[in-house]
């Protein structure tokens, strides 16, 4: 299964926004994640596990990541693994909403609040 494959859902669920992804063949194949920005760092890190090819790179330490100095987890989740987040590859890029399920629950909440 590729990236290419996967959409990204943003959901509401007890009050709160929550992304994750899923595949048209799988269903829902990530955890609930609370940002986009850890949407990103999801796919990045299922990729890695999923790839079955012989690596090129011969250490797995990433370069780009060097570039920022992080003194907790939370920063370095700010300023994600990459410098250059429009870069060639799927993970490289910043994740986009596919499909936004929102409104609907929006709309429903609003209906059980007024009634």
């Amino acid at each position: 299964m590729s990236a290419n494959s996967l959409k990204l859902i943003k959901d509401l669920d007890n009050y709160k926004f929550i992304y994750y992804w899923a595949s048209p063949e799988l269903g829902k194949i990530s955890p609930d994640l609370p940002t986009l920005l850890h949407a990103g760092e999801w796919l990045v890190e299922h990729q890695a596990e999923s790839f079955q090819d012989k690596e090129r790179r011969k250490t797995m330490v990433d370069r780009r990541k060097k570039a920022f100095k992080s003194t907790s987890p939370e920063i370095e989740l700010i300023y994600s693994r990459r410098t250059n987040p429009e870069g060639r590859r799927v993970t490289d890029k910043l994740p986009v909403i596919d499909l936004d399920m929102t409104p609907e629950k929006f709309n429903q909440m609003k209906g059980e609040l007024m009634n």
